[in-house]
């Protein structure tokens, strides 16, 4: 068997085991459970993976808390976060939280999409005015737009619309005394605990009808972010995403005017993280990075040696393969412990198959550590092995390791010879005169 088919015999042996291993039974349970989710920081596609893919498997909780802090971030992204509240299968509750943070610009449209929406003291909403370019825009459509959206949030809600309109429109800004009091609220708490107090009983008007907040009891579970989801808020920084793509351009550019391959590959890999940071399609950019991992695999397999590319190819399938487990084109019905299990298992398997390829670089770096000691060889004496005659090869012992050895004249089996020099892993002697 050649080492290609035993190295990924291995790997498949070694991700079936830790899948099996992984696998544990879950039961359900009759207490009643709030899922909490905390959007902090810059609304980045990062953040919008994260609250779909926990509320696409909300199903079993009373209520879905979403605390928010943040000053804003990626349109994009802020639509998808409102369109998986519209969608999601449990009443969502936003909050602003905690006392003295705030959701401005983004954060505000957010909060208008929620079925109850509450603040902790001293927080503030509002500053909604769009800005493109780095500006404040006036631009009467993407004004019109917006605004008839917060409008229609507002209303679906039966909140204050005229003033959830103002966000836009005048910039203004609220704390939770004014905002209650104006109605586009429904309470204020000081603590997710005495928020679902508050809530408990309350109507809540939602894209289905409405429908009753039972949280009497109920206990909440903070959820944080899977893997994938973390991998995009990572690459969804606004100073990464622009960096990664700055030096993936001239990386790229660097490769096309050397020789090799190496730095066309690494600023391929750069380009499209950076362009999952910006946003792009992430089944794309998923199935474009396994594909290049797995070409960078097969290459390494069928080439001397173990080296950069086989390292590449493995961190490029494998984050090609978590962006593609956890983001499917289309609806997936398996349980969201069954992901869990899946990224274990290509994380163990990623694990092992980059610990192989480790090893077998030690190993070859080794072996020509081992033969540049050939240098303290010349001038040394040794033993034929075999018969040299002029332009054939043979063996010869010197020091006790066997090389590969010609001759300008006829050596006979057993004579001594001299090392002259070495020529592409050749030894060249003469004989020893007795």
């Amino acid at each position: 068997m050649n080492r290609a088919a035993t190295i990924t015999i291995a790997i498949f042996l070694i991700s079936f085991s830790a899948l099996l291993a992984a696998s544990d039974s879950y039961g359900s349970t009759d207490e009643k459970r709030v899922l909490w989710l905390e959007l902090n920081g810059y609304v980045s596609p990062g953040m919008a993976d994260y609250v779909e893919e926990n509320l696409r498997n909300a199903g079993d909780y009373e209520a879905v808390l979403m605390t928010l802090d943040t000053f804003g971030g990626l349109g994009d992204a802020m639509f998808r976060i409102i369109d998986a509240i519209l969608e999601s299968p449990t009443p969502v509750i936003g909050f602003v939280y905690p006392a003295g943070k705030q959701a401005l610009s983004a954060g505000t449209y957010i909060l208008m999409a929620t079925d109850y929406a509450a603040m902790a003291p001293y927080t503030l909403i509002g500053s909604a005015q769009p800005v493109v370019g780095g500006q404040p825009s006036n631009e009467t459509k993407l004004i019109n737009f917006l605004t008839a959206k917060m409008s229609s949030l507002a209303e679906l809600h039966k909140r204050n619309a005229t003033q959830a309109v103002r966000f836009i429109t005048h910039n203004d800004n609220l704390g939770p005394e004014e905002a209650l009091r104006l109605g586009v609220i429904e309470a204020i708490a000081e603590s997710p605990e005495e928020l679902l107090e508050k809530a408990d009983g309350a109507t809540v008007y939602r894209l289905g009808g409405e429908r009753t907040l039972d949280l009497n009891g109920a206990k909440l579970v903070k959820a944080g972010p899977s893997i994938r989801s973390s991998i995009i808020a990572l690459f969804s920084d606004p100073l990464v995403s622009s960096l990664l793509l700055s030096i993936g351009i001239l990386v790229l550019i660097l490769g096309f005017t050397s020789p090799g391959w190496g730095a066309e590959v690494a600023g391929g890999i750069m380009i499209l993280l950076g362009l999952l940071g910006q946003g792009f399609n992430v089944n794309i950019i998923g199935i474009l990075l396994a594909a290049i991992g797995a070409a960078l695999i097969i290459f390494e397999l069928h080439t001397p040696g173990f080296g950069a590319a086989g390292l590449g190819g493995i961190f490029a399938l494998t984050l090609g393969l978590i962006l593609l487990i956890g983001y499917p084109p289309y609806p997936i019905y398996v349980s969201e412990e069954w992901l869990q299990q899946l990224y274990f298992s290509v994380g163990v398997s990623t694990a092992v198959a980059g610990a192989i390829f480790v090893f077998l670089i030690y190993k070859a770096l080794r072996i020509q550590k081992r033969r540049s000691y050939f240098e303290q060889y010349l001038g040394g004496v040794g033993k034929a092995v075999d018969d040299l005659k002029p332009g054939e090869e043979g063996y010869i012992l010197v020091s006790g390791e066997y090389w590969r050895a010609t001759s300008k004249t006829e050596i006979r089996k057993g004579q001594k010879v001299r090392i002259v020099e070495r020529r592409e892993g050749l030894l060249l002697v003469e004989p020893v005169e007795e």
